[in-house]
């Protein structure tokens, strides 16, 4: 090879190695803003395998990071949580509404708790972060919103494509004292 073909082998090559370096860091799961990774949340042996808010497995056996579930029941008896705003979504289908709720995320947890919408409903979240940044996913839904900064409000637009009952939390952007979690109930 002549020195001008090493040379453009070698200059293709160092590009190659970091654009594989970039991306590489692209696709990793995200830390939480102070560089951890997210805390393992425990299972217990009677929730069946699904997580289940406020119990753990003393024994630290079946630990595993960040539980998502999805039940396909509803509570019985569960009735719409009262948005601060609605409209059709739609002029043909008057029974599905854009729906838009204030949610709060702190330290002690999300308020409401649980939101109760209608299937085919588009909800709208206004997510204010109280007391540190929070991002909030719900896996199911596809649903994932970057990290909120502490004191600011953002809208967090999702459409309600599954009935059942759904755990919301933020994912990466957490407390010290770990995941928040709620839950979003779609009515059939």
């Amino acid at each position: 090879m002549k020195r001008k073909q090493v040379f453009i082998f070698v200059a293709l090559v160092s590009i190659a190695g970091v654009l594989f370096l970039i991306l590489g860091g692209v696709f990793k799961e995200p830390k939480n803003r102070r560089g951890e990774e997210p805390e393992p949340v425990n299972i217990s042996p009677s929730s069946n395998g699904k997580q289940i808010p406020g119990e753990a497995d003393v024994s630290g056996t079946n630990t595993v990071p960040r539980p998502l579930f999805y039940a396909p029941e509803v509570p019985e008896g569960a009735t719409l949580t009262k948005p601060k705003n609605e409209a059709p979504a739609s002029p043909n289908k008057t029974d599905i509404k854009a729906r838009y709720f204030d949610l709060r995320a702190a330290k002690s947890g999300f308020d409401p708790r649980t939101i109760t919408v209608n299937l085919g409903d588009t909800v709208y979240l206004d997510l204010s972060a109280e007391d540190g940044d929070y991002d909030f996913e719900i896996p199911y839904l596809g649903a994932y919103f970057w990290a909120v900064p502490k004191g600011t409000t953002r809208r967090l637009p999702f459409d309600a494509t599954m009935s059942g009952t759904f755990t919301f939390q933020c994912r990466s952007f957490c407390p010290r004292e770990g995941v928040i979690q709620g839950e979003l109930i779609v009515l059939p």
